[in-house]
């Protein structure tokens, strides 16, 4: 398999509109790698190609590690030709060789096979679960899948008042909201500086990004990160306030966007991450969950998140001060 970098816009984004998945497509377009290139990360893009054409692609982040060394992140990838299972394995590893990498953090769609110890699941970074609407359904049938108390819930916000802006233009109005969603949930945002280089650099018509709120008067209550991309608006960021939980804001700011996401043409909404199959009330993302499916959808389980290992020992190093930071 002969592997090289990609420089054209036009031919990487064509490889990944015809085999990328379903789901978490944008994270290996062209305008992401520019958006990590704009936070100060290296891209890479690289093909490798076998007797009948490109078999698989990998645009890979760059993280740098202590003492020199570093690793290779491919978000929701290696992107591959169905008839071409190996080629995925064969692109990171020529990757890894030619950068000295540590290890190669990857995502496959589909479970890779593997000889050895080299490839090892490792945390989830992109959701391996979610949920996809089918927006070629008509608006009515899109309606009817709705569960009985989540179209409640969007007749009850409208009754309240509650107003959407689908794209809206000022992040500094929403960025409280997010502070308070990530307080209120316990988890640790992105610095604010992403999310606004983000909606900056996710600015064509083959990937955009954009901010929807939801108002009570003039007072925003619910704001929401989406990024429509390779016929599939992706609900990546989400932020509520403590106020009005009553006013049922959430509902109807999705089900605004589900509409106007079927009115643009698109295919897919993606509600980006809910919990395992069966993992029961006690998983962290089970709330959440419950109010995706309330929206209608079809389950989709990748992989998960494998880490192609180069360097063995140092990866144990690696992976023994990874476990002691996350005790501290």
């Amino acid at each position: 398999m002969v592997v090289h970098e990609v420089n054209n816009r036009e031919v990487w984004n064509g490889f990944v509109h015809d085999h990328a998945p379903r789901s978490g497509a944008f994270l290996q377009t062209w305008e992401w790698g520019e958006f990590q290139r704009a936070a100060g990360y290296r891209v890479r893009r690289v093909i490798g190609a076998d007797d009948r054409g490109p078999a698989a692609a990998a645009q890979l982040v760059e993280h740098r590690l202590p003492f020199g060394m570093r690793y290779q992140y491919c978000p929701r990838g290696p992107v591959a030709r169905l008839d071409a299972p190996g080629a995925s394995l064969d692109v990171l590893s020529a990757v890894a060789r030619r950068t000295r990498s540590l290890f190669v953090r990857f995502e496959p769609a589909a479970y890779v096979r593997h000889t050895g110890s080299s490839v090892r699941s490792t945390t989830s970074l992109s959701p391996a679960s979610t949920l996809v609407t089918d927006l070629t359904l008509s608006f009515d049938d899109l309606s009817r899948n709705l569960h009985p108390k989540t179209r409640y819930n969007v007749g009850l916000a409208e009754r309240k008042g509650v107003t959407v802006e689908l794209r809206a233009g000022n992040f500094d109005e929403v960025w409280g909201l997010f502070e308070t969603t990530a307080t209120r949930g316990q988890f640790r945002l992105h610095p604010r500086a992403y999310y606004e280089r983000m909606l900056g650099s996710l600015s064509t018509d083959t990937c955009r990004a954009f901010l929807a709120v939801a108002r009570v008067e003039s007072k925003i209550i619910a704001a929401n990160v989406m990024i429509d991309c390779q016929g599939t608006r992706t609900y990546l960021h989400g932020a509520s306030a403590n106020e009005h939980r009553d006013a049922m804001a959430p509902y109807l700011l999705h089900w605004e966007l589900l509409k106007d996401a079927k009115r643009e043409g698109l295919r897919l909404y993606d509600w980006w991450g809910v919990a395992p199959e069966g993992a029961g009330e006690s998983h962290p993302w089970a709330g959440i969950t419950r109010f995706k499916q309330g929206f209608g959808g079809a389950r989709l389980d990748y992989a998960g998140t494998f880490d192609l290992i180069t360097r063995p020992t140092l990866y144990r190093v690696y992976e023994w001060i990874r476990a002691l930071r996350r005790k501290v």
